[in-house]
């Protein structure tokens, strides 16, 4: 149906080495090729994969490699199923197919291969986009605050809000077709007055994240921080070693569940716990201190709350955490309630966490 109506198909998935991968088969029939080819190339990276994987390099593994020889191989280095590219004639209309693998990553990986080969071989628009990331403000509320900025936004710029819950709100202004340098003075004038607005609710754009902001500020100060960790269970850890070179400035975390973990090694008081309990913000403050003295870190960053669903009380219900930032001049913490099941609010804690140093830290979009 797509090849009838269509002048661009991608199909992703069933290129595996087993019996029920049958589309490289089906595409082979669609475009009536009957003759198969060896690619070396995508035939190398399979036995290189499997000797890193310390596998056995099967015959399964090998055929992966023959492809109809009707198509352009997309070379996969982060699997074993080469991509392929297929230019079908319809009655008198070009359509190009293109084959990915299912795989999510390995697919993706394959997609600046394909929009090159689309931009060469169809005229397309330019698209301009910006995307500016918030943190910290519902987005009903975020809505409130810029109408009268998007009510005034030039007819040719588009606004999308993009919410998140663990990462905040995106704000993405578009301009389709016309000059790409014209589109982008044209949406720094108002990001500017976006900035004036939200001000440090911003903290970047595009593809960064709370944890590569936190990163750059660490590495090019050449400071470091540490992590201790109760209802969060070693998520803010993860977060912040996701990025390559985090040994640069993350001393180590931890994961302080129990209480007599936190008194015996982060130097809880038991008084503390006795009459404060572990959720709460002198807990999280003597966390906060004693990791960062213990590590000898410049940062740090302790949490204690109650993921669920089970162990809340009404006066710390499900969702509660205590966070506590700690540095060489400061030592604060605050208190957050959210709504949702146990993974969402580790998440949510974590990126509560990460947002409240930055915050402490002064990094926003300049």
């Amino acid at each position: 149906e797509c090849y009838e109506t269509s002048d661009l198909i991608i199909v992703t998935g069933g290129l595996g080495p087993t019996k029920d991968d049958i589309t490289k088969k089906a595409l082979a029939k669609l475009c009536n090729c009957e003759q198969y080819k060896y690619d070396i190339n995508q035939a190398r990276l399979i036995e290189d994969i499997c000797n890193k994987r310390n596998i056995a390099l099967t015959k399964l593994n090998r055929d992966q490699a023959f492809v109809p020889e009707c198509c352009e191989v997309i070379i996969n280095r982060l699997g074993t199923a080469p991509g392929m590219i297929f230019r079908l004639n319809n009655k008198n209309k070009n359509v190009i197919l293109f084959s990915l693998p299912g795989v999510p990553y390995e697919m993706e990986h394959m997609l600046p291969a394909v929009i090159e080969t689309v931009k060469k071989e169809f005229k397309i628009d330019s698209i301009y986009h910006r995307t500016l990331l918030t943190f910290g403000i519902p987005e009903s509320t975020l809505a409130s605050m810029i109408e009268n900025w998007e009510d005034n936004l030039p007819d040719e710029i588009k606004l999308a809000y993009l919410p998140n819950p663990h990462t905040g709100v995106k704000l993405r202004l578009s301009i389709y077709g016309g000059d790409l340098d014209n589109n982008a003075q044209l949406v720094e004038k108002e990001v500017v007055k976006l900035k004036q607005i939200l001000g440090n609710a911003i903290y970047g754009e595009g593809d960064e994240s709370l944890e590569s902001v936190l990163s750059k500020y660490l590495t090019y100060n050449h400071k470091t921080i540490s992590v201790a960790e109760s209802c969060t269970s070693g998520r803010i850890s993860s977060i912040l070693t996701s990025i390559p070179g985090s040994s640069v400035y993350f001393k180590g975390g931890i994961v302080a569940y129990d209480n007599s973990i936190k008194m015996n090694i982060l130097n809880v008081k038991e008084d503390t716990l006795n009459n404060f309990g572990a959720v709460s913000a002198k807990c999280v403050e003597e966390m906060a201190e004693n990791v960062r003295k213990l590590m000898k870190s410049d940062f740090s960053i302790a949490t204690s709350g109650i993921a669920g669903p089970s162990g809340g009380s009404t006066d710390k219900p499900v969702g509660t955490v205590w966070i506590a930032i700690s540095g060489p001049n400061f030592l604060e913490s605050q208190m957050k309630v959210f709504n949702g099941n146990r993974n969402n609010n580790i998440e949510r804690f974590s990126t509560e966490a990460l947002n409240f140093l930055r915050l402490r830290l002064g990094l926003q979009l300049k």
